[in-house]
């Protein structure tokens, strides 16, 4: 479930063009704070945005559903390396 989940973020991330998964990782930790995340990850907090907007668009999926962040969150738990 986690990795067919995250794969498509994944692939992108591989091309280099950005570091979804990392950027979702470190949201989803600070609980949507943008400031405390983008700080984690040493992004100006328009970027993260810019990142979570493109997560959305990969996914096909809202942010804005709790579900939705709870099944990410638990995708990326469970993917995470020990």
């Amino acid at each position: 479930f986690a990795d067919g989940l995250l794969r498509a973020l994944r692939d992108h991330d591989a091309t280099g063009r950005g570091d979804l998964v990392a950027s979702l990782r470190a949201w989803l930790a600070r609980h949507g704070q943008w400031d405390a995340a983008a700080a984690d990850l040493g992004v100006h907090r328009h970027t993260l945005r810019y990142r979570m907007r493109r997560v959305e668009e990969i996914l096909g999926r809202s942010l804005d559903d709790p579900d939705v962040r709870m099944e990410l969150w638990l995708a990326l738990k469970a993917t995470a390396p020990d």
